[in-house]
């Protein structure tokens, strides 16, 4: 295998000539660089990009930061996250807060000590800028001053959500929905429902508490206690409609006959028993990984980016699959 030594002989330069025409730096006159060129393509010369790393204190490493990985949004935004840092030459590290701020602290001080390189993460607890600010950092669904961050917009697409089951002739209709211990970007979707449930003057039947992942079956259970002549229900994300479907099934609940139910995500149903009884709002989550990416990726770079993108949802119903929703950009 060729060395950078054997491409300077055959050009007939220095070292430091050939490291200037590897990192495309001036300085170096058209032919010289041609020279260069043609001595790496004759001897097959291979960059050793482990050691270009190390001399330029980069790892190729983006952490990805979440709090569980075994739920449905979560595995897939990290299949498309590291399938985009991929194809930019970067690895993935995956580290599961299990919503302890112990564990993001530790990630970020690994950030400082610049064992990886960026850190795209969502998180349920709040930071200063300037912990954050920095440093290549971008946010899912959670606004930081300062930090670029990535989410759908959840506002409109829950309320055409909600105004799809009023059209259905829907009265009772509850939300069901976990909260979050800071300002997030999903509880715009309670918001939603609020405000469609009062210009319609309907009743607002919200159960939302703060809940970890795993734990939800409580809150499923209550509200149909509660409120037994619920004719339907609005659900934050596909982990609590599995539950409220669980539920309906052993209480001969017939969905969508006697509950309609509309869902925030939508992975877990397009397929099983699920599909064709729910109607959800279809996050774009290959769209939020992988301009995570490109803007962390950037954010190493150390150009400016924009701090806040918003894509666009699509709101799918079991009758009308191509129904999108008019969300803002």
């Amino acid at each position: 295998m060729s060395s950078i030594k054997d491409v300077a002989k055959y050009a007939g330069v220095g070292l430091g000539t050939v490291s200037r025409v590897l990192n495309g730096e001036k300085g170096v006159s058209d032919e010289t660089r041609e020279n260069v060129l043609n001595a790496i393509r004759e001897l097959d010369y291979k960059r050793n990009s482990l050691a270009v790393s190390f001399r330029k204190n980069e790892n190729k490493i983006v952490a990805l930061l979440v709090p569980v990985i075994d739920h449905p949004f979560f595995a897939k935004l990290a299949y498309y996250v590291e399938d985009e840092l991929d194809k930019n030459g970067y690895s993935l590290l995956v580290s599961c807060s299990q919503s302890r701020q112990s564990k993001e602290y530790a990630m970020i001080e690994k950030l400082k000590r610049k064992d990886v390189d960026g850190i795209i993460f969502v998180t349920h607890y709040d930071y200063k800028a300037e912990e954050l600010s920095k440093y290549p950092v971008v946010s899912i669904d959670r606004h930081f001053e300062n930090v670029p961050f990535v989410t759908s917009d959840n506002y409109d697409s829950s309320v055409q959500a909600c105004e799809w089951l009023i059209s259905e002739g829907c009265k009772k209709i509850a939300y069901l929905g976990g909260k979050t211990l800071v300002e997030s970007e999903v509880m715009e979707r309670e918001r939603a429902y609020r405000s469609v449930m009062h210009g319609h003057g309907l009743e607002e039947i919200v159960k939302s508490e703060v809940v970890k992942h795993g734990d939800e079956q409580p809150m499923v259970e209550a509200l149909f206690r509660e409120h037994p002549d619920l004719d339907a229900i609005f659900v934050s994300g596909d982990t609590m409609t599995n539950l409220i479907f669980g539920h309906c099934e052993r209480c001969s609940i017939r969905i969508p006959d006697q509950l309609k139910v509309a869902s925030y995500d939508g992975v877990q149903i397009k397929t099983g028993d699920m599909k064709d009884k729910i109607a959800y709002v279809e996050q774009p989550i290959e769209t939020l990984g992988r301009r995570a990416v490109d803007l962390v990726l950037s954010k190493i770079k150390g150009e400016t980016v924009p701090l806040k993108t918003v894509l666009k949802a699509k709101f799918v119903n079991y009758d009308a699959e191509d129904a999108s929703s008019e969300t803002k950009k």
